[in-house]
């Protein structure tokens, strides 16, 4: 934290719609949409406060959704001003900076220094406090040597003097990104404001972005690069840009565990199609961790995802498949069930038998002592009349594999046990007693025996699965977006994120672009 300095303000320009990240937009400004579970908004105030500034010396020029604003400000940052542009819609972020030059000219004393971002961006608060107290009077944040076509770019002369700021300079005239993180004097803003009221109130220009005036100005002014160093910042426009920045300002540390549990379908593959990425992830870091992989998919046994996997070039062993059939084969034999009726298909069938020869697995009412369901992808009437008729008649425990409703496959999602459970529940009124797959800790336990939970990490696609399961048993959970969750899933469940957002799984490896 460095030292208070009352002679310092920042100006936010948070007025804009986001309309390139709807739907998430539609509910809230993008400012206040989350990051690593914090808002961006609240990412830059605190990074002013790290770096001297003072709350009440902090302005946010909303318009869009002021209100949710302005009840975040007010339940987190009381002292922080707000300044609304109601004419949001019509005009363009140059006119929010002309409403909080005037507020800071007319309101704050002694200001000699000022501070400018748009409320889309996320930076450490390590760049922050070197921004902001370098010497450096006049000065742009800049990536130097780094080139967007969709961000500002800035061109300076042989004296290292920015001349110009524009989205269209070419590449051979940037010297590099500016990250939208302005730092003027006081006799520099004098300059500004003289500039965009010209705009504004002679010109009636209103619908102009900021940085169409810093040209003029840097005739006025002499305005430095400054380099943050390829620290971390990010502009938030789309929601590709969300996802980067989910990655970016993750707190997960990879290098801190000693396993991973993936998840197949959705992670490793789509139906029978590996994801690429995920499956060189796994052969690129086979010898710094040790994988596992988790399926809830109970219509196949584990030599069959050893035969799949293997398929893709990755070496294991059925003792690396995590499957519900494990933690049902050792329940069994705990219970010492002798008569258990049985949904399942021919394989997992003849598997469960091999498994445990001492029990019989055909119907029975008068010898059942206990009913299992699986994903039975031969599932028919006569089975479910079993079921229901044992479940109504006799007080007898009620297994389940797992709960997932769908599988999804190439073809799209087909009907998996959930969708069975759901049936036989309108039937019988009764949920199933234990289920053995994710979110059951059950599914891990051996693992969590093993490495501890600070040293396992579980990768899925499925929030109210895995996710749950990684809840349930206290580790990581990184959340892939290459199966069933979207970011949008994620954005209306913002109270419990993941510790880690990527597209795939191949992205926990490659860093960050400059953007």
């Amino acid at each position: 934290m460095s030292r208070i300095q009352d002679n310092i303000a920042a100006i936010i320009l948070a007025a804009g719609i986001g309309s390139r990240l709807n739907p998430l937009t539609l509910e809230k400004p993008k400012s206040l949409i989350k990051v690593n579970n914090r808002e961006i908004l609240d990412y830059q105030i605190k990074g002013y406060q790290s770096a001297g500034i003072k709350l009440k010396n902090i302005i946010v020029i909303t318009g869009y959704k002021t209100d949710m604003i302005e009840k975040f400000l007010d339940e987190n940052y009381p002292e922080v001003t707000v300044i609304t542009n109601e004419d949001y819609k019509t005009t363009n972020n140059m006119y929010s900076l002309y409403l909080g030059l005037r507020y800071v000219k007319n309101n704050l004393k002694n200001i000699n220094t000022l501070i400018i971002n748009n409320a889309d961006c996320i930076y450490s608060e390590k760049t922050m406090q070197k921004f902001i107290n370098s010497d450096l009077k006049n000065s742009i944040a800049v990536q130097p040597g780094c080139y967007i076509t969709e961000s500002m770019k800035i061109s300076v002369n042989n004296e290292n003097k920015i001349t110009d700021i524009s989205k269209n300079l070419p590449e051979e005239e940037s010297f590099g990104v500016s990250v939208d993180f302005y730092k003027y004097s006081d006799t520099t803003i004098d300059e500004l404001f003289n500039i965009i009221k010209d705009f504004v109130e002679i010109k009636k220009d209103l619908n102009r972005w900021t940085e169409v005036a810093f040209p003029l100005l840097f005739l006025k002014s002499n305005v430095y690069p400054f380099d943050i160093n390829n620290e971390k910042w990010i502009e938030i426009d789309n929601m590709g840009d969300l996802i980067q920045a989910d990655r970016l300002f993750s707190d997960f540390n990879l290098t801190d565990k000693k396993a991973l549990i993936c998840d197949l379908d959705g992670t490793m593959f789509i139906g029978s199609k590996p994801i690429e990425p995920a499956v060189n992830f796994i052969k690129n870091n086979s010898e710094k961790l040790d994988f596992y992989f988790l399926t809830n998919n109970t219509s196949k046994i584990p030599a069959d995802y050893v035969e799949k996997i293997s398929s893709t070039g990755i070496s294991l062993t059925e003792d690396k498949i995590l499957t519900p059939l494990t933690p049902l084969i050792s329940y069994i034999k705990t219970k010492n069930y002798k008569s258990i009726y049985l949904a399942a298909n021919k394989k997992v069938s003849e598997y469960l038998k091999q498994k445990l020869p001492d029990v019989e697995f055909e119907y029975n009412y008068n010898k059942n002592e206990a009913i299992v369901l699986t994903y039975d992808t031969e599932i028919n009437y006569e089975k479910l009349k079993n079921i229901s008729v044992l479940i109504n008649n006799k007080r007898l425990k009620y297994l389940a594999t797992h709960t997932d409703v769908f599988c999804p496959t190439e073809e799209n999602n087909i009907p998996d046990i959930g969708s069975f459970i759901e049936l036989i529940y309108k039937t019988t009124n009764k949920k199933p007693d234990i289920i053995f797959g994710k979110p059951s800790i059950r599914l891990i336990q051996g693992l969590i025996d093993k490495y501890g939970t600070e040293h396992l990490a579980i990768a899925g696609d499925r929030i109210y699965t895995d996710k749950k399961l990684a809840d349930n048993a206290g580790v990581d959970f990184i959340c892939v977006l290459s199966g069933e969750t979207t970011r949008t899933d994620i954005f209306h469940d913002e109270t419990n994120a993941p510790q880690l957002i990527l597209n795939n799984l191949g992205e926990l490896e490659t860093s960050a672009c400059c953007k």
